[in-house]
């Protein structure tokens, strides 16, 4: 009797909560910084030519890292070990912007920070670890 390769999985088990509570914050960061995008390249383009250079660089990055945020949110929710890789990425970036902010007494980046660092915590779980596996 032949024997066949098992079906290659994307994870074991099922989703922790934890994955889909952060897939969901993952996808509400994406949202926001898709908005923000727009708002920027909106408002910064009332001020005139310099503001619609400045606003299409900085409106662009931000929709730029909303949609990548987006890819993440679904590689997240279905288990590809990629999107927990990025995220981890992300994550650490974004660990590093708070502190900057921390560092210039920016209360929302203290916050920022501890969330940031909760979800760099819970990413490294052996349960998630095991379901992005």
């Amino acid at each position: 009797m032949a024997t066949y390769p098992a079906a290659t999985t994307y994870h074991t088990g099922v989703r922790p909560t934890g994955v889909t509570i952060l897939s969901v914050l993952y996808f509400l960061k994406a949202l926001l910084s898709l908005i923000s995008g727009v708002l920027v390249l909106g408002v910064l383009s009332l001020i005139g030519p310099i503001g619609v250079a400045i606003g299409t660089i900085i409106g662009g990055a931000l929709i730029m890292i909303g949609l990548i945020q987006m890819i993440i949110v679904w590689g997240l929710w279905t288990g590809r070990g990629w999107a927990r890789f990025i995220a981890i990425i992300f994550t650490i970036l974004s660990i590093l912007a708070d502190i900057g902010g921390t560092i210039a007494l920016n209360p929302l980046s203290m916050i920022g920070l501890v969330i940031s660092v909760i979800i760099l915590w819970y990413l490294f779980q052996p349960q998630v670890k095991a379901f992005y596996a």
